[in-house]
């Protein structure tokens, strides 16, 4: 549900943090993905049935990321009002930031807890760095973390039943 002409548009007037701003929306890690995605995406491409070759998605995602600039005012950051909702997230991977993401503007006070001492998981470990460099990765990761949850990390959960004893509102696990 990504408006891709609306990116592709604002990548041809050189409006990178605007062309963005709009993949992080529906993408999260739209830096990442530029770099990763094997791009199911193209073949499915309707311009594909007009032109030989469909659109290039993936790697304009990489171009927007690549080229946006500072960013850091527009995203949003920690919220002003709380909804009095405690949340835990098992693991600092993609599906948790991403639940992270989407629950921190809402007021929930989210707790992210991982054994490993950066975020990322599998993306950070399993993915090369000549593919992915870390500072992609620790600045997409960096969006989220700034809007404020407690981050655990190096706190590995061994007990899923010690932790359902904690006042949490809900417990989200994302390993």
């Amino acid at each position: 549900h990504t408006p891709v002409p609306e990116y592709i548009r604002l990548i041809a007037e050189g409006r990178y943090a605007d062309a963005f701003m709009i993949n992080w929306k529906s993408n999260v890690f739209p830096g990442i993905l530029g770099r990763t995605c094997d791009r199911p995406c193209e073949p499915a491409c309707r311009r594909g049935r007009i032109e030989e070759e469909p659109v290039a998605i993936c790697r304009l995602k990489r171009v927007a990321a690549d080229f946006k600039g500072d960013i850091a005012e527009r995203m949003p950051g920690k919220p002003s009002i709380k909804n009095g909702k405690r949340v835990a997230l098992i693991g600092a991977g993609p599906s948790s930031m991403t639940v992270a993401r989407d629950l921190a503007p809402l007021g929930y006070d989210l707790v992210i807890y991982d054994g490993e001492t950066k975020t990322g998981g599998m993306i950070r470990t399993q993915i090369p760095k000549f593919r992915l460099p870390e500072e992609v990765l620790d600045e997409e990761m960096g969006y989220i973390t700034a809007m404020g949850p407690e981050m655990r990390l190096g706190q590995r959960i061994d007990s899923l039943k010690a932790l359902l004893q904690e006042p949490y509102d809900a417990i989200f696990v994302g390993t």
